[in-house]
């Protein structure tokens, strides 16, 4: 008290720098804001004996309350005043006036009374040396300790460091408050017998237990707790007094399991709990309110669930056996029972005639009823008004409380932790226990909502009987929605195969569905009460009768009794050919069904006008047959090279003279997501006699190509199939019209495979003969251009291969033209494409070796300074035709100098075939500048070559 929080920002900041943003890691304190005029809850006088004394009760309802929020452990007034401050005796003065004042407020508690100065400045030790002048002083006019002095220095910078400094020493004065009462309840128990007073032995071992609790000490809480607990358990129960004895169990149990988690004792915690269940599950109490024992088993599962998640998130690890949403789920299971036996056991109650209810939630004691509060004998004492009392219990049950309210939040949290957990198949279990709580809530759209979940798991995991029980519920929650998609789509899947459904609730879905088809009402489901069938044929003939855009419903996620699958004929076609689809359409309901159109549509959408059925002989569907129906499309010339894939099936039901079309949309080609496909069946031959027709082994094919129109243009390759190396093997290409028309825009691509080795790449040349003379030639010539050729006509082009490797190549030849064709009743240019590869083997022609020798043609390995020798090349021809070898020279070194003005070459013109040798001979002079004894380098020997039988360039390789 003291702070004026209204007008001071000083008094503002410190508030908030007590009351605001605690961490869990500051001291567990709650404070209040008291003014200058409040009052405490006035005491009960001092009982001087307990001879004759008989308790009403066990635990008092306000006495926990009272020491939480009204009883202050410690009163802390803080106060403006500093050591110089100049009106320091009068202030002194108003300040023990206060605090006398605050005094007699308190009265005979023994609520702590501290004294807080808000200063502004820092007080350093030794600067004011009567400032601990001051202090004695004022303590001893405000009758205080030394210790209850506190000084506070308002600083924006480190006033939350002072604040916790100061709460921790505030604390210690308020734990000592606890400790005096703990002292004054001990002090009691030297007056008590265990003849009449058993329940205060249980009242005050509980109040030791909450003001040690208060005191921070949780060991020695846990103690008292469970010594209340032990002797709770030993008290007489009757069916007068169980509702009591069970309600403060449960206070105690929760005290103890909330302080083992916090001591981090899971294993205690869970421990206590289970034996706390088992000592009261058969403890019913009187059948006429078994709800109620029911209703606490469902909240002891709840609050120990609370208790058990808080300790999590305070990072207490959980497993997937033993996790929070385990006691959730029992909760509402206990809940649920606590309705269903409420509706038992109260269905004949009626409205009571007088109040026995009233104060029902103000009671003196836990657990008591209020038509006899206070009542210590163990058999009531009035058999007339305890029968108008529990009447009046069972009327409030069914009357007043909504059991959904309580049910779906739990099922709610037990959900969120399984899927915390991963748990998913508990998790759809529950989900579907949520979702009947809401259809009985008669809230059907979000009933839906989480049924359109769970089915998707259970069709996706096949669990037929799973399914089949859950559509029965959403089918009538779409009814009593006035959901008209859901409702199709589950109709359609309750009248297939896969649901196990009896014959004739099929045949009344369907005939619900020809109503609709007809713009009239549905029937409702069985079991749907009156009222909701009111207000659902309403919302149904309002929507009808508004209803004018198609109604599309999602086939795809379904198990319908429609199942589509949608193929092409074949995996690649050519533009000039008519593509075919074949749309398979498998019927398993037992009648008939008739669509009035189907269509498919493609990821070219210029396709879609063309692939569509709507003769209706055509679209009747047989009970359990496969209906399969063909469509075409020419393909478009600009879809050349591209692939057309299936993007949806498109079926359409409606009847003559009605406004509502339905329109079931398939997304790829079919519901392959819930049926069985031929990709994960064995291949065995023996599994094929399981199924009934070829819908369920036919692989679909999505996709397919378009590939470009069956080229006419002959081209034949004229090469020798063993290239040499170095030489420009010439590859000649005759191209001849056989088309019916002008091939135009020719363009030729000849050169490396693109599949070959990098390698290879670099040791191949290709060109056409006006780029032999370039220095930049690569492996590849594009886009040739070579005219048109009209109808019979021929044409030649010449390319040339060099391979600077022996290995074998593959080169490819990619003739590309147009011609006019007719598509879709206009001329279109249509491209053709022809390719052609060839395989080309490079050797080497021939070897080379050179040897030295005297004029006198005797070998030489050293040669002497100024004198003549003989260069001796011999070459050895290994090619597989004949070469010529046209010329030959030396290229010396600056050291050697070639013999005579001319010098010729002794092989040119010469014919070699394999196998045969030619030798040249030179005569060289070596320098006399020439370094002795060492080895020298003399030049290189150029030779001219080429194939006898081509026509084409010399080729000059050095050695």
């Amino acid at each position: 008290m003291g702070l004026n929080i209204t007008e001071k920002a000083t008094h503002k900041a410190v508030w908030e720098a007590f009351a605001l943003n605690r961490r869990t890691d500051r001291t567990p304190l709650h404070f209040r804001l008291f003014s200058n005029d409040f009052q405490m809850p006035p005491m009960k006088p001092k009982r001087q004996s307990y001879e004759w004394y008989v308790p009403k009760g066990i635990l008092k309802s306000n006495w926990i309350s009272k020491y939480l929020y009204h009883v202050p452990a410690l009163v802390v007034l803080f106060y403006d005043l500093d050591w110089n401050d100049t009106s320091w005796t009068d202030k002194k003065n108003d300040l023990a006036t206060r605090v006398h004042t605050l005094k007699s407020v308190l009265g005979s508690r023994n609520s702590r009374v501290a004294l807080v100065l808000i200063q502004s400045g820092i007080s350093v030790p030794g600067e004011d040396t009567g400032a601990a002048e001051k202090a004695a002083t004022l303590c001893t006019a405000c009758d205080l300790p030394a210790k209850h002095l506190f000084v506070l220095p308002h600083s924006d910078a480190h006033l939350l460091g002072y604040t916790v400094r100061l709460e921790n020493a505030l604390s210690e004065i308020a734990w000592t408050f606890y400790l005096g009462e703990t002292k004054g309840v001990r002090a009691h128990r030297d007056f008590l017998n265990k003849t009449t007073h058993t329940l205060l032995f249980v009242r005050h071992q509980f109040k030791l237990g909450f003001l040690n609790e208060l005191r921070n000490d949780s060991q020695a809480a846990i103690k008292h707790y469970a010594q209340c607990y032990h002797l709770l358990l030993d008290l007489r129960s009757t069916d007068t007094n169980l509702h009591e004895i069970r309600i403060v169990a449960a206070v105690v149990n929760y005290k103890i399991c909330r302080l083992d988690f916090a001591l981090n004792l899971p294993r205690d915690a869970i421990s206590q709990f289970r034996r706390h269940i088992d000592l009261f599950r058969q403890r019913t109490g009187p059948k006429e309110l078994i709800f109620e024992h029911y209703a606490w088993l469902s909240k002891q599962y709840q609050i120990f669930g609370d208790v058990f998640e808080e300790a999590v998130r305070g990072g207490l690890p959980a497993v997937q056996t033993q996790h929070p949403g385990f006691y959730y789920q029992q909760a509402a299971q206990y809940a649920v029972l606590r309705r269903k036996t409420a509706l038992q056991v109260c269905k004949d109650v009626s409205a009571p005639v007088s109040d026995l209810l009233e104060g029902w939630s103000k009671l003196e004691f836990y657990g008591q009823r209020p038509w006899r509060p206070g009542k210590r004998s163990l058999e009531p004492p009035e058999q007339q008004r305890e029968a108008e009392g529990i009447m009046e219990v069972q009327y409030h049950e069914v009357k007043e409380v909504n059991h959904s309210n309580t049910i779906i939040p739990l099922f709610s949290s037990a959900i969120s932790q399984f899927k915390k957990y991963r748990c998913p198949r508990i998790k759809r279990h529950l989900m579907v226990q949520m979702a009947e709580e809401y259809h009985q809530a008669n809230d059907s759209s979000k009933a839906l909502t989480l049924l359109n979940h769970v089915m998707w798991d259970y069709r996706s995991e096949k669990w037929w009987s799973l399914l089949s029980s859950v559509s029965a519920l959403a089918l009538q929650c779409a009814y009593n929605t006035a959901a008209i998609t859901e409702y199709f789509g589950l109709a359609l899947e309750f009248m297939g195969t896969k649901l196990m459904r009896s014959e004739e609730d099929k045949k009344r879905v369907h005939d619900n569905l020809l109503k609709l088809l007809n713009g009239q009402s549905p029937d409702p489901e069985p079991g749907t009460p009156p009222e909701v069938v009111t207000v659902a044929t309403e919302a149904w003939s309002v929507l009808l009768g508004s209803q004018v855009s198609p109604v599309t419903v999602d086939m795809t996620t379904l198990v319908p009794c429609l199942e589509v699958r949608a193929s092409f004929t074949q995996s690649q076609f050519h533009v000039d050919q008519e593509v075919g689809v074949i749309v398979m359409i498998r019927n398993s309901y037992q009648s008939a069904i008739s669509l009035s159109a189907l269509s498919v549509t493609t990821n070219s959408p210029s396709y879609s006008d063309r692939l569509l059925e709507t003769q209706p002989e055509k679209l009747i569907l047989s009970p359990g047959k496969v209906t399969e129906i063909h469509l075409t499309f020419l393909p478009l010339v600009e879809d050349v090279g591209k692939k057309v894939k299936v993007t949806g099936v498109r079926a359409q039901m409606d009847v003559p003279n009605s406004s509502l079309v339905v329109s079931l949309q398939w997304s790829g080609p079919g519901n392959e997501g819930v049926t069985m496909h031929a990709a994960n069946t064995p291949a065995f031959p023996e599994f094929s006699l399981l199924y009934k027709d070829k819908f369920d082994i036919s692989l679909p094919i999505a996709e397919t190509e378009i590939l470009p129109r069956q080229p006419r243009l002959t081209v034949q390759i004229e090469h020798d199939n063993t290239a040499l190396v170095w030489e420009w093997l010439p590859v000649k290409v005759f191209l001849k019209n056989i088309e019916e028309s002008l091939a135009s825009d020719i363009s030729l691509s000849f050169g490396l495979d693109p599949s070959s080795h990098i390698n290879l790449e670099l040791a191949t040349q290709v060109c056409t003969s006006s780029g032999l003379l370039s220095d930049k030639i690569g492996s590849q010539v594009s886009s040739f251009s070579n005219g048109e050729l009209g109808v019979g006509e021929e044409s030649a082009v010449t390319f040339y291969v060099k391979s600077l490797t022996a290995s074998e190549r593959v080169l490819t030849l990619k003739v590309e033209y147009t011609v006019p064709v007719l598509s879709g009743g206009s001329l279109v240019h249509c491209p053709c494409v022809c390719e052609k590869s060839i395989h080309i083997q490079a050797r080497i022609p021939f070897q080379v070796t050179v040897e030295t020798q005297s004029l006198k043609f005797e070998k030489l390995a050293r040669v002497a300074a100024g004198e003549s020798f003989l260069v001796v090349p011999k070459i050895k021809c290994i090619s597989h035709v004949p070469i010529t070898l046209t010329n030959s020279s030396l290229a010396l070194a600056n050291e050697v100098n070639q013999v005579g003005t001319e010098a010729k070459s002794q092989v040119m013109n010469t014919v070699l075939s394999e196998g045969e040798i030619g030798v040249d001979c030179f005569c060289v002079l070596l320098s006399k500048k020439a370094t002795p004894n060492s080895a020298l380098t003399l030049g290189q020997y150029v030779l001219y070559w080429k194939r006898c039988d081509y026509v084409c360039c010399q080729v000059a390789v050095n050695k």
